[in-house]
This record gives structure tokens, C-alpha cells and sequence, in this order.
């Protein structure tokens, strides 16, 4: 539940950031006649573009023919009331992740899967899904959802917290290398748990409350405006208490 809960939200805060900022921010507009204009463009319609902007502080809306238009560009400046430019950089970033995990610290409960010959029961998948809005094109502060499985799902847990992440950038400000850190609270869950009652080792399912924290580095490649792909190494250490 908890899962499906933060799905929902980093999907609605993403589209939220996301069409805030297309709402807010000014376009640009130049006409034939070499005259510019910040404004804010509407759809096409009878060959004509609606038109909100601001003169002598005044807001006023009319019509442009396209064919008065010699060159615009959307998204330009920060918005109707501010015509600074827009950062060059991403301001919202939304990213998910996934690949193998592997087990070094030892297991509270089967304290025999540690040893070098398990290795394979140790080794399982990992997930994670983080949403980042940069206040600068250095620095950005989020939220992260952190999940991992092994022993072939028999043990499994995920948290969710509070994360700082660094970029820095190449020359051409096209790709990066990232540096990310969180810590946040979630839940353990261990199945075919064994217990020892005299000379009986039943299993049963065990559940602990987990903190944690994630320091994860790599290099993020752009596809497009929109779309990146990452390579990412992470370390996920914590404590657990079970209930």
C-alpha cells in the first residue's frame, strides 16, 4: 500500500511541477515587421494565434495572423510578471531506477546466509524511484522511494525520504555527473523466517521497522529534452527493529 501510495504522488507532484512551470512561463514572439513581443501564445485557431501580455503594466489579450509571424519560441522567459530568462538547465527531475542488489552487511535472523557460499541468495533486485526540483543548476532537494529483494523474495524492504542531489555538469551543459543522498523510515519484511523453540526451528513471517539511507553516484546521459538515461551505482545501509 504504502508503495502504490508513493507511486501516485511522485507521478502527480512530476505533472504538477511540470505543468506549472508550461503555465507560468513567457513566450517569445517576433512579427515580420521585426517587432518583438513577450507574451504568452495560445493555440492556433483561424489561422490565428491568441496573445496574453502585459503593456504599462496592463494585461491585454488579442490576435496574431501567423502569417505576421516571422519567428517565436515557447517557454522563454519565467512568466507574464518576471521577464527574466528561464534557467538553462532542468528544474524538476524525475527518475526511476532498477537493477541488481547484493547483500554484504549480515542477515539478523539467518545469520548462516552470510557466509561467502551464499552468495548467490544474497544477490537479488533493486528499485528506486526519486523526485528532484533544483533550486540552482548545482544543487536540487527531493524525495526518494527505495526498495530492495533478495534471498528469491523471501526477504524484501523499502523506505521513503527526504534526498539532496548534486550535478555537475560537462562543457556543452548537456550531461552530468551526479551525486545523491537520502535517509528516510520504511518496513522489513522476511518470510520462512526460522525461530528456535528447543530443538524446533519453525519459520514463520517477520516484520521490523527499518532507517535508512542511500549515497548513489553516476553519469546521466540526454536522449531529448525530456528523456534521459542514467548509469548508477548506489549503497543502502540501515537498521532495523522487529516488531
Amino acid at each position: 500500500m504504502i508503495k502504490y501510495i508513493f507511486k501516485v504522488f511522485c507521478i502527480f507532484l512530476f505533472f504538477f511541477f511540470m505543468f506549472s512551470i508550461s503555465l507560468d512561463a513567457q513566450d517569445f514572439l517576433v512579427t515580420k515587421s521585426l517587432d518583438s513581443l513577450n507574451c504568452k501564445i495560445g493555440k492556433l485557431e483561424n489561422d490565428q494565434y491568441y496573445l496574453t501580455f502585459y503593456q504599462n503594466d496592463k494585461k491585454t489579450e488579442g490576435y496574431i495572423h501567423k502569417d505576421s509571424i516571422l519567428f517565436f519560441k515557447k517557454n522563454v522567459f519565467r512568466s507574464l510578471h518576471n521577464n527574466r530568462l528561464l534557467p538553462w538547465y532542468p528544474l524538476v527531475d524525475f527518475s526511476v531506477d532498477a537493477g541488481i542488489a547484493h547483500q554484504y552487511g549480515k542477515f539478523q535472523i539467518e545469520d548462516d546466509l552470510t557466509d561467502k557460499s551464499n552468495f548467490a541468495a544474497r544477490t537479488g533486485l533493486y528499485a528506486s524511484a526519486e523526485l528532484t526540483y533544483y533550486v540552482t543548476k548545482l544543487v536540487g532537494y527531493g524525495i526518494k522511494y527505495n526498495y530492495r529483494r533478495l534471498l528469491d523474495g523471501d526477504l524484501s524492504y523499502h523506505y521513503v525520504g527526504p534526498m539532496i542531489a548534486f550535478r555537475f555538469w560537462n562543457k556543452n551543459r548537456k550531461n552530468y555527473f551526479f551525486f545523491n543522498a537520502s535517509a528516510g523510515f520504511g518496513s522489513m519484511i522476511q518470510k520462512n523466517a526460522p525461530i528456535q523453540l528447543e530443538l524446533i526451528r519453525p519459520r514463520i513471517e517477520m516484520h521490523a521497522n527499518i532507517f535508512a539511507g542511500d549515497l548513489s553516484a553516476g553519469y546521466n546521459l540526454r536522449l531529448s529534452p525530456m528523456v534521459s538515461m542514467r548509469l548508477k551505482l548506489s549503497g543502502t545501509f540501515g537498521k532495523s527493529n522487529f516488531i
